[in-house]
């Protein structure tokens, strides 16, 4: 990991009830977000379908950097789980535009490098 990833971690697993739903990183099966935080499922990644998330856990954050996305230029940082690596979205840092505002210190996971397990 470089200086400047950062841990997105907020919540130790130990924490987690073992009948929570979670997305978990599809490489190594690690707990990367709680589906109760799901904003919308309506967001595209480079590997097709992706989800708006309020939060994560276990995962790092890439450099800070400008991308042109389809709703304009956004600051980002890559979004990477702390377990394997790999690279599973990114981190909204700055919007555009006022509208574009409550992607801000969300994160998109792509639903192709996730899995969706509901533990119930």
């Amino acid at each position: 990991m470089s200086k400047e990833s950062t841990t997105c971690s907020k919540q130790d697993l130990h924490y987690l009830p073992s009948d929570q739903p979670v997305f978990s990183c599809k490489g190594c099966s690690c707990v990367i977000a709680l589906q109760d935080e799901l904003c919308s499922k309506g967001f595209t990644g480079g590997s097709g379908k992706a989800f708006l998330i309020n939060s994560t856990i276990n995962t790092n954050l890439g450099k800070k950097e400008e991308r042109k996305l389809i709703t304009g230029t956004h600051t980002c940082a890559d979004l990477l789980c702390a377990s394997c690596g790999a690279s599973l979205g990114w981190k909204y840092l700055k919007t555009p535009t006022a509208e574009q505002k409550y992607k801000e210190n969300r994160f998109i996971l792509e639903q192709a490098k996730i899995v969706k397990e509901n533990n119930w």
